[in-house]
């Protein structure tokens, strides 16, 4: 499954799309910048002009936890414009990192209890199988 690069944001972010699983995939470098919420608003917004149904979030290179701030607006505003954007599912890839293990599940916490669905993936290509599942039982 071939993927068409979306955006990047130095230091922080690259953003891929996969049409084939309706599915943007964030890989994240840093979940502490300030320019990670804006990142994550970003995505939302493709999701919606692409169809995307899953953000899958890529942790495989260790990017560390988003500040306590940024954390709360996750689970609130970005969880909101999520579901605007037509997103039914967040699909977590964890990388080696504990840390940002840990942050998963409290951004995965808010999520679902905004009403997304979250998953937790040990590679991409689970997560990419996971998320065409997602997109065919929304079809």
């Amino acid at each position: 499954m071939a993927g068409t690069f979306l955006f990047r944001i130095p230091k922080t972010i690259e953003a891929v799309h996969y049409p084939e699983a309706k599915a943007v995939v964030a890989h994240w470098e840093s979940l502490s910048t300030a320019d990670c919420c804006a990142a994550i608003e970003r995505g939302s917004n493709e999701c919606r002009r692409l169809g995307a149904k899953s953000w899958i979030v890529d942790l495989t290179k260790n990017p560390g936890v988003p500040t306590q701030a940024d954390l709360h607006w996750m689970s609130t505003v970005g969880v909101d414009l999520a579901v605007k954007n037509g997103l039914r599912a967040v699909i977590n890839v964890h990388g080696s990192s504990a840390i940002a293990s840990l942050g998963s599940k409290r951004w995965s916490k808010g999520a679902s209890e905004g009403g997304l669905t979250t998953y937790d993936c040990k590679s991409l290509a689970d997560a990419l199988e996971l998320a065409a599942e997602v997109a065919s039982d929304t079809d």
